[in-house]
């Protein structure tokens, strides 16, 4: 019976260990010039969202940092798109995690911006190469389950192989996807996307952050109140508000302490920045 009481202490320890007393990853290098601000999908308001032409949009419009969309095919290649089904962006027809690379090449990702037509859906490796070696990546893991782990293999085999743990986080509304990619390599930063709406109502809740460990929160901007960012500060997190698209809203997050903003209007995020510097 001792002996049974022990074990359960034991038990008990590591699971209050677990849920209040983690640490996040120190990332304070990645906010060093200020708050990180993000092209959504790169620049979608004027581009074909998570395309080449996109993302370079969104830097050589100011922005050091963009947002990706992935998801893997079914012989395992890393391609940005944020929807699984290829009908509400391209011309083509079926599931992208159903359909091999070559598959995907004839497509055209740029069919709602007939300047930008043909686009094709870009390998992630390829638009790493393409963009300049200080741009900061928020690659997000679009995953059709829950447990659906495969993206998070290949994407942290991708990261150690280019060595971008300075310059990437990995995001995802699935916390076995966080966890997944915390226990290949610790060193590569995670964030948590909370939403109200997207995710199952036990996800919604602020106390289940304690159970993913994310090294970030990338929460829905009408979700931030002061409650949560001085929450996130006394965790050590760090919060990036989404899709912030006005400027009054940008303004605001940014004042009461959100670190990172991501937006469809890169103009809108340089201009509350600089803004707030002018003061």
């Amino acid at each position: 019976m001792i002996i049974f009481f022990i074990l359960l202490a034991l038990v008990i320890a590591i699971i209050a260990k677990h849920i209040f007393f983690w640490r996040p990853l120190d990332v304070t290098r990645i906010y060093a010039n200020g708050p990180l601000l993000m092209g959504h999908r790169g620049s979608p308001k004027t581009h074909p969202e998570n395309t080449s032409p996109s993302f370079n949009s969104a830097v050589e419009n100011g922005l050091s940092a963009v947002e990706i969309d992935v998801i893997v095919t079914r012989d395992g290649r890393i391609v940005c798109s944020h929807n699984h089904d290829l009908e509400r962006e391209t011309d083509g027809f079926g599931y992208v995690h159903e359909m091999g690379y070559d598959d995907l090449k004839g497509i055209d990702a740029g069919i709602k911006y007939l300047k930008f037509s043909p686009t094709p859906i870009p390998l992630l490796e390829e638009v790493i190469d393409e963009l300049p070696g200080d741009t900061f990546l928020n690659i997000e893991i679009k995953s059709a389950k829950p447990f659906g782990l495969r993206t998070a293999d290949l994407l942290v085999k991708l990261i150690r192989e280019k060595n971008l743990h300075n310059r990437v986080v990995v995001s995802s509304f699935h916390p076995f996807v966080i966890w997944r990619v915390k226990f290949l390599d610790k060193e590569v930063p995670t964030a948590y996307i909370w939403s109200n709406q997207l995710v199952p109502k036990i996800l919604r809740k602020p106390w289940f952050i304690n159970l993913v460990h994310p090294d970030m929160l990338n929460p829905e901007a009408h979700l931030v109140t002061e409650n949560l960012v001085s929450y996130a500060r006394h965790k050590g997190m760090r919060l990036n508000a989404w899709t912030v698209n006005n400027y009054p809203a940008i303004t605001w997050l940014l004042n009461i302490g959100v670190d990172g903003i991501i937006s469809d209007y890169p103009h809108l995020m340089l201009k509350a920045v600089n803004s707030m510097k002018e003061k």
